[in-house]
């Protein structure tokens, strides 16, 4: 039987990238938290500077307008997206980068989006292995223990309880683009960028509109082009050939990275106890993306089973 997945190679490919690329965000946003940018400023100015890039790439082509027309028609459902992966992400996750250290809020944001893989295997009927319910488990007990151990520790409630809605909102994003079956286009790409951007303007507005200082443009470059355009077009190109659950947790990788930039350019480093919580999700996330074992198709398919009998008997013919 044909996968419905074109290349789970790719899609796998795609995801680690996105989680490369997101794990940018802790360091480039606390950089521009060093040059005076509040957290709302942040989060505006690295969507508004991603859309204009991707407005470029649009346009240049010829007729990019009259596409963005046609793609904005009935685009409520990339709105639901945007409001989710854009608005929740990207104000929640950038505040808690001020409550607490980099590594801890890149975990949790992750460990967040178990209710999301949920959604996954119930609503979009994804097939449920040992392996699958193995590495779900590893995600859960390494998320619980970096809670109750570096969360109380390192971080402050309220920057736990933001990085997990912020994760919630992007493992939910993930559903979403999935069950929608929205095609990864750059028109919807731009369209699901542009939704973020007037709902990140009210809180922007609302704290004042801070406008960045010439020193805070490079980081805020740095965040709309690495995570912001790479990062998310990665991630909508990985639905289109992985499961959505897979995506979700092959991206909870990114701890790791981001764990990595912390303690290069910052010196923040976990405890022991957030060490083995980390690997434990990372482990979880490894295993998902091993490849599925492909059975004999003896269900779903009968003409495709009877081809595979007639198959072997024509083997056993030939060793008679």
């Amino acid at each position: 039987m044909k996968s419905k997945y074109p290349s789970p190679i790719l899609g796998a490919a795609f995801a680690l990238f996105a989680a490369l690329s997101n794990g940018t965000v802790g360091v480039l946003s606390r950089s521009a938290f060093n040059e005076g940018i509040g957290h709302t400023a942040v989060a505006f100015w690295r969507c508004g500077i991603a859309l204009s890039l991707i407005s470029i790439v649009v346009l240049w082509k010829g007729g990019g307008l009259a596409r963005l027309t046609a793609a904005f028609a009935g685009s409520w459902k990339i709105a639901v997206c945007s409001a989710l992966g854009i608005f929740t992400l990207y104000h929640f996750e950038t505040q808690a980068f001020a409550y607490a250290p980099i590594p801890l809020v890149a975990i949790l944001v992750f460990a967040g989006g178990l209710g999301a893989i949920a959604l996954d295997i119930v609503i979009l009927k994804e097939r449920v292995t040992t392996r699958k319910v193995f590495a779900m488990v590893m995600v859960f007990l390494g998320g619980f223990f970096l809670i109750a151990g570096d969360g109380l520790v390192t971080g402050s409630m309220m920057g736990v309880t933001l990085a997990l809605i912020a994760g919630l909102g992007y493992a939910s994003f993930i559903f979403a683009w999935k069950f929608f079956k929205l095609r990864s286009s750059l028109e919807n790409f731009w369209l699901f960028l542009a939704y973020g951007v007037v709902m990140l303007a009210v809180p922007y507005l609302w704290s004042g509109a801070q406008i960045p200082s010439a020193n805070a443009l490079p980081s805020l470059l740095l965040l709309s082009v690495i995570p912001s355009f790479c990062g998310f077009y990665c991630t909508i190109l990985a639905l289109q050939h992985i499961e959505a659950y897979k995506t979700q947790v092959i991206e909870s990788s990114e701890p790791f990275f981001s764990a990595l930039f912390a303690a290069v350019f910052f010196g923040e480093w976990l405890t022991g106890s957030g060490l083995c919580a980390s690997l434990a999700i990372i482990l979880g996330a490894l295993i998902t993306s091993m490849p599925d074992r492909r059975g004999v198709p003896l269900q779903g398919n009968k003409s495709s089973a009877k081809s595979y009998a007639a198959f072997i008997n024509q083997r056993q013919l030939r060793l008679i």
